[in-house]
């Protein structure tokens, strides 16, 4: 499986090809097609998740271009960015009617061509929940609203609300008591957001686990919703370190970090977060020899159910696909985990997770 999205870059201009290449290429794979003469079939047969047209595109004008795309069976779907020549670029209102589903206007920063390609992948991706029945469907859909929430409440420093996390966790905690919960793991895989997508996964799977271990409805509202805020402070790292295709600086790994100690000042500002979330936040990177972070907590100092989480985010973080490698097959991942992080991860738990994956097929 190939670690990257596709995006089709169609765009006779080769300097702003090249520079559009540049920005994306650590991000996704790139495909190049210098005029519209053939790129039809090119993109039929190659089928990206997202097509970036610019406005200068010959032989074949851009907007002409995008209405054959959205006529095409197989292509009619696909997300499509037009990018602008200018401000008083006539064709942008013709491009939308034809079909575009977002523009970007010449010049822009790369953050912004990043923020516009990742924000239509994700539409693409959130359209396709709506054929999943509607607990699974509910289950994905709370999640982004959650996410959404937060984000708008980070941006202007209000708090978010326990008692929504919580009533919005109520489709994913049915989902696995129904034992119907794979299409939700499904539902992320290709989810632009890392944050989400991960936070997703560790929320299913902390559920699924308490699930195994005894823990009631509530109990297991309290770990999907845990795991669904974990990770909020990522939200505050740029997406340059969040996706850096090589190894951290020592500097960069120091704000990664950061993250847990981010996440946990987020939730004090609630003020109704129950405790069990907090011991999520703040314990899921700490180890049982004590070379975790933030605080070096060791052994018995560690609660259960920050061994519980650590199991489910270490085994999430090793199968999640990630723009700078693929996803680890999850059999491989219990094997680390069970013969090279003996001094980090409660073993216990890790053979209870093993168990739990294999009765749920997602180990083949």
């Amino acid at each position: 499986m190939n670690n990257k999205g596709l995006i089709a870059i169609i765009d006779s201009n080769a300097p702003h090809r090249e520079k559009v290449h540049k920005a994306l290429v650590n991000y996704y794979d790139i495909q190049e097609l210098g005029n519209s003469t053939g790129a039809l079939q090119a993109i039929q047969e190659s089928m990206p998740e997202l097509i970036l047209v610019s406005g200068g595109l010959k032989p074949m004008h851009a907007v002409d271009f995008i209405r054959c795309v959205r006529a095409d069976e197989r292509l009619k779907a696909l997300p499509i960015v037009y990018i602008a020549e200018s401000e008083t670029d006539t064709n942008t209102q013709r491009a939308k009617e034809a079909g575009a589903d977002a523009t970007i206007t010449r010049p822009y920063p790369f953050s912004v061509l990043l923020r516009g390609v990742s924000a239509q992948i994700n539409a693409g991706v959130e359209r396709a929940w709506e054929a999943l029945p509607s607990v699974q469907r509910d289950a994905l859909k709370n999640g982004i609203v959650v996410f959404n929430n937060i984000a708008d409440a980070l941006m202007s420093g209000e708090p978010t609300s326990f008692t929504s996390v919580k009533d919005n966790c109520r489709p994913l905690v049915q989902a696995i008591e129904n034992n119907d919960f794979k299409s939700i793991l499904d539902g992320v895989r290709h989810h632009d957001d890392y944050t989400y997508a991960h936070s997703m996964r560790v929320a299913t799977m902390l559920s699924l686990l308490g699930h195994a271990a005894g823990f009631k409805n509530d109990e297991q509202l309290l770990l999907a919703s845990g795991g669904l805020l974990h990770d909020v402070g990522k939200m505050k790292i740029s997406h340059t370190i969040l996706n850096k295709p090589g190894r951290l600086t020592d500097e960069e790994f120091e704000i990664m970090k950061s993250h847990v100690p981010e996440t946990v000042e987020y939730l004090k500002m609630a003020g109704d977060i129950p405790k069990a979330v907090f011991i999520i936040a703040e314990q899921h990177h700490e180890k049982l020899d004590g070379t975790g972070y933030p605080h070096g907590l060791k052994g018995k100092e560690l609660n259960e159910l920050a061994r519980m989480a650590a199991v489910v985010d270490v085994f999430s973080a090793l199968t999640d696909r990630r723009v700078y490698k693929p996803p680890m097959e999850a059999e491989k991942a219990l094997e680390i985990m069970s013969e090279e992080m003996t001094q980090h991860l409660d073993q216990n738990y890790v053979k209870m997770f093993e168990g739990i994956l294999g009765d749920a097929d997602l180990l083949e």
